[in-house]
């Protein structure tokens, strides 16, 4: 005897199907190179933004409530090439950076950056560097007492070319000194070296605990 299903449950069977398609075909939709959680997402508090092979991660200002702080962040040279860093200062009034919207500081200062820092290829820069050691005396291990006789024989010759850094190593940079930007507010930088073109951003500006309140009524 031939099986046969009624139309009511035919019709069930029919919307299943299609519900089960159209899920499929939006889960696909949502996996596609413009779904959100293929976006870039900056995780870290301060601003990434780069000029060529320089890529310049997580500046930011702590400051305290006067509006004296210090910059903080790493610049990496990625490219086969040296370059310097040559300054850092407040962008001039109508800089374009892509970004809008920001409470900016309108007089910052930034000290300290006095000479051109070498960026070598495949190194770190951090900013600031203070409480590390510069990374030819990194890992080098003192010794406890001075020898009184100095040695008749030197052990090796004196050398007139410094070794270049290690790939991945990372020097420790001057403090930057910033004034006139207080907790909660932008502001607009501007980054120059010696050969890759400057490069402008807002960096955010937070308290010493790293905490950004709103900012403070003027």
């Amino acid at each position: 005897m031939p099986i046969t299903l009624s139309s009511r449950f035919a019709r069930r069977t029919a919307l299943a199907s299609a519900a089960a398609t159209l899920s499929i075909a939006l889960a696909a939709c949502s996996a596609s190179f413009n779904a959100p959680t293929l976006q870039p997402y900056q995780a870290a508090e301060g601003t990434n933004f780069e000029s060529g092979q320089l890529k310049i991660r997580n500046m930011l200002v702590l400051a305290d409530a006067e509006g004296k702080g210090e910059l903080h962040s790493v610049i990496v040279n990625d490219s086969d090439e040296p370059d310097t860093l040559v300054g850092i200062a407040q962008a001039a009034p109508g800089t374009q950076d892509g970004q809008a919207g920001a409470d900016q500081a309108t007089d910052v200062k930034f000290e300290g950056l006095t000479q051109p820092i070498d960026l070598e290829p495949h190194t770190a820069l951090r900013l600031p560097g203070t409480d590390s050691p510069p990374i030819a005396e990194a890992g080098a291990t003192p010794s406890a007492t001075p020898s009184e006789t100095p040695s008749e024989t030197p052990s090796a010759a004196p050398t007139d070319t410094p070794s270049a850094p290690e790939p991945g190593a990372e020097a420790a940079g001057p403090a930057i000194i910033v004034t006139g930007a207080k907790p909660g507010q932008m502001v607009n930088v501007t980054v120059t070296f010696g050969t890759a073109a400057p490069v402008s951003a807002y960096i955010p500006v937070l308290t010493d605990d790293h905490y950004s309140p709103s900012p403070a009524a003027q």
